[in-house]
């Protein structure tokens, strides 16, 4: 690796992006002087260092390491898809002190993902807007459409990738981005999330090879395993398929005819992760239990979309800022605020 040409390119995306050595350097957690040394060719950033980098920076860490800065573009989009519940939980329906939209918008964020086309029944469509706008003030282009997948397929275009978010999830671990990241890695192949769960009953002998590549083994015998695998309701795809998608009776269903000619490929999150469907309101009260656990124990704000925004470098601190005033004299204004004034500290 060449340590002049990353310096040079981690220069120029800083200046691009609107940073000042400082800024990046806070938003990493750590000081402006190792920001320096890489932009002088002094030093090359960790491995823990490099998958924010890349995401604050609006490109990956191939790029990144290859001094590339001509060929940076992600060229993802993001698909939120919510379909009608019998329960009626949608977009506003609160989990603990937030709503179920942001920890769906969240998961785009989280990997740098700023124009998202989000699908849903009228009420949820008047709800974000009234809400989160066109979600300029979280640093995302969103448009917001009533309708099926079917219906929208024409905006969006047909080239380059898509991550779709197609159920209502809460998924919690560590070092989540890094997972979506490696899933993102192939453009050309469909690649979906799955999560080791305990289970007390035999699971099909499916098997995954070494490119992560889902294989049925010859034997139907069932096989006994301590961890079965559960998918996730979040996709990586090219554009390409979308057209298809859209034509298929859901995407669940799309996903088992794909499987039956195609390669599909997964990426396996670690034990420790957690996911719970919000499809009932008794997932309500568990997601809402459990965070309020996470948060209490944790000391910080599980999925505060505001934070997740500063942090990937889509708002400035002043934005965020604004955000906590507006909410304030609540436990999650205040939360905001907080942060700010430890940052503003920091400085």
């Amino acid at each position: 690796m060449d340590a002049n040409r990353i310096g040079k390119a981690i220069s120029y995306l800083r200046k691009r992006a609107g940073y000042t050595q400082k800024d990046l350097a806070d938003r990493i957690g750590i000081s402006d002087k190792a920001v320096s040394k890489w932009e002088r060719g002094l030093g090359l950033p960790d491995i823990g260092c490099l998958r924010k980098l890349s995401i604050l920076l609006d490109t990956d860490t191939d790029s990144l390491l290859a001094g590339d800065v001509v060929h940076h573009d992600s060229g993802w989009q993001g698909i939120l898809l919510m379909e009608e519940n019998s329960c009626r939980l949608g977009a506003g329906t609160i989990i603990f002190d937030k709503p179920l939209v942001y920890f769906l918008l969240s998961y785009f964020l989280l990997v740098g993902i700023r124009d998202v086309l989000i699908i849903c029944p009228e009420e949820d469509r008047r709800y974000i807007d009234e809400t989160i706008g066109d979600g300029s003030g979280y640093g995302l282009r969103l448009r917001t459409v009533n309708g099926t997948l079917r219906d929208s397929v024409q905006l969006c275009g047909s080239t380059g990738n898509i991550m779709m978010v197609y159920g209502r999830c809460l998924l919690y671990g560590v070092d989540q981005t890094r997972f979506f990241q490696k899933a993102m890695m192939d453009r050309e192949r469909f690649t979906m999330l799955v999560l080791p769960k305990r289970t007390r009953r035999p699971s099909p002998r499916i098997a995954i090879d070494q490119d992560r590549k889902v294989v049925n083994a010859e034997s139907e015998e069932p096989l006994w395993t301590q961890y079965d695998f559960s998918d996730i309701p979040i996709l990586f795809f090219p554009a390409r398929f979308l057209p298809h998608m859209a034509e298929a009776e859901g995407v669940a269903a799309y996903i088992a005819q794909y499987a039956s000619k195609q390669d599909v490929y997964v990426q396996v999150l670690d034990r420790g992760f957690v996911e719970i469907e919000v499809d009932d309101w008794v997932n309500v009260q568990e997601a809402s239990t459990f965070l309020k656990i996470v948060q209490d124990k944790c000391g910080m704000n599980v999925y505060c979309i505001e934070e997740v925004a500063w942090r990937r470098g889509f708002i400035s601190l002043e934005q965020l800022r604004e955000h906590g005033e507006r909410q304030k004299g609540t436990e999650y204004g205040e939360y905001i605020l907080s942060l700010c004034e430890r940052m503003q500290r920091a400085r």
